[in-house]
């Protein structure tokens, strides 16, 4: 496993901002058009403690989150659009995803299941939606922007949560404890298996993971349920063998921390052309936005060609603003320091702190904060320059 230094870390990642093509966006419709957005509670985002079987978990969360989650799905073009495509073209590959999910992970299925009873929705319906991404109905590829500090054994992780502004006061937080007994807290996703948003467990696993766009997708195992199982990690050497298992059917990038032995790594996944993955273990300073980074993993040679992903603009914006901050005003020595460059707002609409602007609807949801060896999570219940923030302890 390669260290990766700051100068290396930072170097690389500003000539990719600066020198890849960009895949432009498409709006959701015009803003005239586009209904269903919230705020963040005033008191911030609910968190639901659950707990027994999968099947009871899930059954759990959506009856908690049932009004947040129906809500979500009434305005979402992404919902609507599984929907057509599983009772449409995409039946037999969404069938051929189900099939490889309950093959890796016949519980998670099971959480799934549970939350459809309680939606009272077919189970079929929701894990579709839980294949969102790999069925390309995303219009607007979301993005999210991590920064961390690795200086001996100390490790800060904070790490923005950006995502389609529907989602805007109908997320939530769960405390879960599962047949295993390694309790997690996460952010969540209204419809999605915990996961995509940052998590900790008992033992001081921490995922939080950033989207990368891919070119193709392969025929495997959805990447929420992936994310999902990282929570119940014992360690980090067993994050990272899930978060690189075989059969993937999605790129990922996961930023995984050990919080008692003070270690960080950056692993980068990919699924099509080749199931390939690189694992780096940070030092000093370092940033993450929605494109591969590691050399490994940008491949190009003399054509210059990505393999695996596909940089797009708001990914690359925010990458060129935070590295040209650093650049002019020095790296941060600390958590204030940090939470300055993620809600920084230069870039807009693509600026690391995101608001929805006109047809671009992407919106910064929290903001997570993790230090060594404290098992605790900081949460900035939407915008960090709201600085509305609460703390969770394991």
């Amino acid at each position: 496993m390669k260290k990766y230094s700051r100068r290396e870390f930072l170097e690389f990642s500003f000539a990719i901002a600066a020198g890849t093509a960009l895949l432009p966006l498409s709006g959701c419709g015009s803003s005239s058009e586009y209904k269903g957005v919230l705020e963040v509670p005033e008191g911030g985002y609910p968190l639901i403690d659950v707990a027994g079987s999968h099947y009871e978990i899930g059954r759990r969360i959506g009856a908690a989150m049932k009004e947040s989650i129906t809500g979500y799905f009434e305005y979402s073009e992404e919902y609507t659009n599984s929907i057509e495509y599983l009772e449409g073209v995409g039946k037999e590959i969404i069938g051929s995803m189900f099939s490889h999910a309950r093959a890796a992970f016949p519980h998670l299925v099971e959480e799934l299941e549970g939350m459809a009873k309680s939606l009272e929705i077919p189970l079929m319906n929701l894990f579709a939606f839980n294949c969102r991404s790999e069925i390309k109905i995303l219009k607007e590829p979301p993005g999210c922007s991590t920064i961390a500090l690795k200086n001996g054994d100390r490790v800060i992780l904070v790490h923005n949560e950006d995502g389609n502004d529907l989602n805007i006061g109908r997320m939530f937080l769960a405390m879960v404890t599962p047949p295993s007994g390694m309790t997690f807290l996460a952010f969540v996703y209204p419809g999605l298996l915990p996961g995509n948003g940052p998590g900790l467990n008992l033992n001081g696993i921490v995922e939080t993971t950033n989207y990368i766009q891919p070119r193709r997708v392969a025929d495997g195992i959805p990447r929420y349920f992936i994310s999902r199982a990282i929570l119940e990690a014992e360690s980090l050497e067993e994050a990272v063998s899930l978060a690189t298992m075989k059969d993937r059917a999605f790129p990922f990038h996961h930023n995984l921390v050990s919080l008692g032995e003070g270690r960080l790594l950056s692993v980068e996944t990919a699924a099509y052309p080749e199931q390939k993955h690189d694992i780096l273990e940070i030092e000093g300073f370092y940033v993450h936005t929605n494109h591969f980074l590691h050399p490994a993993m940008v491949g190009g040679g003399e054509t210059g060609e990505r393999p695996y992903d596909v940089p797009y603009i708001s990914s690359t914006t925010r990458m060129e603003v935070l590295t040209r901050a650093v650049e002019n005003g020095g790296e941060p020595s600390d958590v204030k320091g940090i939470i300055e460059l993620l809600s920084l707002h230069e870039g807009r609409p693509y600026s690391p702190c995101r608001h929805p602007e006109g047809d671009v609807h992407g919106s910064t949801l929290g903001t997570a904060v993790f230090q060594s060896p404290e098992k605790s999570m900081v949460l900035f219940h939407g915008n960090p320059c709201s600085r509305l923030r609460r703390k969770y302890e394991i």
